[in-house]
């Protein structure tokens, strides 16, 4: 399909004029004839890439003119006479002209080119109303591009031949959203408006247009998004029963802490009542549980509505699905994860990947994000921004991390969203504070064999090793071998030492290896550490200050010691040439945890569970 279509319009009667884009002005002139009596329609833009024509239309009209802007009435004869609106006319199209040089596009004309409706430049758009709600059916609640409302018609069996023209016709009506996929502005550059990503937004070559384009890196799995390219998007309608309460069962027969029962009740009378439409809740790592949030859920559903879970790895996806479908009996769940299925609008919850949650549109009553510190979530917040999307305008969104962003951190510091903490892991004990070790001279740190020997011989433990990158993982783990060797040191395991990182075909069998306890020590990249979890074990941190190790990044490793019950005084030491912000905010964050977990009497209570079963 040919990419630059649209073309900026001026259209006008004896009453109003209003400007527009529009990829088949025909459309436009015959609609606005129908109901406003408009007349006439001008071009003053040559055919251009949807975004270049929606950042057109914003620089050089208000929202008054793009819905039709009466004349001045003390100067109707003015206007009668058309000089006036001429001369409107012809200042936009210079200005459209002269902005269009300044971004390198070529506009040959010398004049507007003017159409009248009597001219014959005009369609029957009242044939077109057929498939207009089915289409508003298919769109309901989601965000799409034309071929994959295409692919959803045939689905049903239809094929739409004007398919885009009707879908225009549903935009002019206000009853469809139409933005570009990538949009356009001088300041910031291109952004994606799938995705909300900014600086993975790149150059390429438009085959079709012979020009320079731009498509996103970020979302390409989901096919590219182009500035040519239009997403289409209804919110979700709000039936009658949707606003009827009614009895939800809840099964849940687990053991809650007192902290996680006190999030359990604050979350659902977060969902009940609460005016805030924000909920962030601040879990020390191991500390919360995804049944925490099941009494906001049910809430949410006695009410009519429907629920997201964003979840980031297939893993977490499967073990969600398990435990939501056995605390709501009868409950339709849907899960939308790797290759696109059909969709059902009867589906009450639905468990969703990252980039599927970002086909959804204003469709949802309760949105959380569940362990959005792992990849893609951490340190993305323009993904957190898409499932805000995804939220009814009244909705609810709930954050649960143990590694608040920034920007949301800040927000709950000004009391813009509410907090809920869960500050105590289950057994009781203080969180384990990292030791902050500065080693002024490069390579690695000859305290690391204190740290080593000390795990080994006083704690009985494993240790953890934590290094940048791949390179810095064979020398380490090569290091420990020799300096071992050299001091009659032999690790107490029958594997020993073990190196891996990202690369390494045998990753998973020495994670597990480690993981089973049968390493002492395991050296490994950042990209592995994800599930590593030894019950018994103890971490260092080498090149803390490396960029790589971020505030979320270093809570999350910190958080690998001292969750289980047989040894939860596990130690964590931050190796580093120099402290950074970012380790001196584990600390503090950690410290601010266990002053919460202690004031509200959460410590030591390993035998004060809360028993709640709930049928």
């Amino acid at each position: 399909m040919y990419c630059r279509r649209y073309v900026l319009f001026l259209a006008w009667n004896d009453r109003r004029y209003r400007m527009g884009i529009s990829a088949n002005p025909q459309i436009d002139l015959s609609f606005l004839h129908h109901t406003e009596d408009y007349q006439r329609v001008a071009f003053i833009s040559p055919p251009l890439p949807l975004a270049f024509s929606e950042y057109l239309l914003s620089l050089f009209s208000t929202a008054e003119e793009r819905t039709g802007m009466p004349y001045r009435l003390n100067k109707s004869w003015f206007w009668k006479k058309e000089r006036g609106f001429n001369s409107i006319l012809n200042s936009r199209f210079k200005m459209v002209k002269n902005e269009l040089a300044n971004l390198g596009e070529e506009y040959l004309a010398s004049e507007p080119v003017i159409f009248d409706y009597h001219s014959g430049l005009y369609i029957d758009h009242a044939a077109m109303h057929e498939y207009e709600d089915v289409l508003e059916q298919i769109l309901q609640g989601r965000i799409q591009y034309l071929w994959e409302i295409d692919r959803r018609l045939r689905e049903q069996g239809q094929q739409v031949d004007n398919l885009e023209d009707i879908l225009h016709l549903l935009v002019l009506k206000g009853r469809v959203m139409k933005v570009p996929s990538v949009k356009y502005s001088p300041n910031q550059g291109m952004a994606c408006n799938r995705c909300g990503h900014q600086y993975r937004v790149v150059k390429t070559f438009c085959p079709s247009g012979q020009k320079e384009c731009y498509y996103c890196q970020e979302c390409l799995l989901l096919g590219e998004s182009k500035p040519c390219d239009a997403l289409y998007a209804v919110p979700a309608k709000i039936s009658a029963e949707d606003k009827m309460v009614s009895s939800v069962r809840l099964c849940l027969d687990i053991s809650f802490s007192m902290a996680q029962y006190e999030a359990f009740e604050g979350l659902t009378r977060f969902v009940r009542k609460d005016s805030m439409d924000e909920c962030l809740v601040w879990e020390a790592c191991g500390a919360g549980r995804p049944e925490t949030v099941f009494g906001a859920v049910r809430e949410a559903l006695k009410r009519g509505g429907k629920v997201l879970f964003g979840v980031p790895r297939k893993d977490v996806l499967d073990d969600l699905v398990i435990r939501i479908e056995k605390a709501f009996p009868g409950i339709p769940v849907a899960v939308r994860y790797g290759k696109p299925r059909p969709y059902s609008m009867v589906s009450r919850i639905v468990v969703a990947s990252t980039h599927h949650a970002l086909k959804f549109y204003r469709n949802f009553d309760l949105v959380i994000l569940d362990e959005s510190d792992a990849f893609p979530f951490r340190a993305n917040p323009i993904l957190i921004n898409a499932l805000r999307r995804a939220r009814k305008v009244e909705g609810k969104f709930i954050y649960l991390t143990p590694t608040p962003e920034p920007d949301v951190y800040a927000k709950a510091q000004r009391g813009e969203i509410k907090v809920i903490q869960i500050p105590a892991r289950q057994h009781g004990h203080p969180l384990p504070v990292p030791q902050l070790v500065v080693e002024k001279e490069t390579g690695i740190p000859d305290r690391l064999i204190s740290v080593i020997r000390e795990t080994l011989e006083e704690d009985q433990a494993q240790i953890l090793i934590v290094v940048p990158h791949e390179e810095a993982s064979l020398r380490t783990c090569q290091w420990i071998e020799n300096r071992l060797t050299d001091l009659g040191t032999l690790p107490f395991r029958s594997e020993g030492v073990l190196g891996t990182s990202a690369g390494d075909h045998n990753r998973d069998k020495k994670i597990n290896a480690f993981i089973r306890g049968e390493a002492s020590i395991l050296v490994t990249t950042g990209l592995t550490v994800r599930g590593d979890l030894a019950p018994n074990s103890n971490l260092a941190v080498l090149g803390s200050e490396h960029e790589i190790f971020d505030e979320g990044y270093l809570l999350q490793l910190a958080g690998r010691v001292g969750w289980s019950t047989s040894y939860p005084n596990g130690k964590a030491w931050f190796f580093a040439s120099q402290i950074t912000r970012e380790m001196e905010g584990v600390v503090r964050k950690i410290k601010l945890l266990n002053e919460e977990a202690h004031k509200k009497g959460f410590l030591d209570q390993t035998n004060k569970k809360c028993h709640r079963s709930l049928r």
